[in-house]
């Protein structure tokens, strides 16, 4: 035990004294991309719109005003297997709000569902970040309706 944790102790010593070396002779911080990217932010709300609809707002904060919201993919949460893909909307605004019919947002049909987003940004330079929004819980299409 006492051998993995000294030589855990010197890959982390070794990988800290590498990215010290690459700051300094590149000049710039390794640790901006993804503090940059932790900035971001995106609020998905879900609320009833009618007797078929939900009203979607999936509102995005990007963490920098020139980054462009580039797709927001729309997931239905499954832990612990693996999330369904429900759609995704290209080029959307960053406060982007619409009306779905109910059973779009039905990712369980037998349980309540979790929606969640999945919202890929482009930087001016050209990479890309994803950021998740909050999961939103409700029983989109009642079971007794099917």
């Amino acid at each position: 035990m006492k051998t993995f944790a000294i030589r855990k102790q010197a890959v982390a010593t070794a990988a800290l004294a590498a990215l010290t070396t690459l700051t300094a002779v590149a000049g710039v911080s390794a640790v901006a991309a993804p503090a940059q990217a932790a900035s971001a932010r995106c609020v998905l709300t879900i609320t009833e719109y009618d007797a078929y609809g939900w009203r979607i707002n999936n509102n995005c904060t990007p963490a920098r005003p020139s980054d462009k919201l580039v797709q927001s993919v729309y997931w239905g949460a499954d832990w612990p297997d693996v999330d369904d893909y429900l759609f995704d909307n290209k080029y959307p605004t960053m406060n982007h709000t619409f009306v779905i019919d109910r059973i779009f947002l039905n990712e369980d049909a037998a349980t309540r569902d979790e929606v969640y987003t999945e919202n890929r940004f482009i930087r001016i330079d050209g990479s890309i970040y994803t950021v998740k929004s909050n999961e939103v819980r409700k029983q989109f299409y009642p079971f007794s309706d099917l």
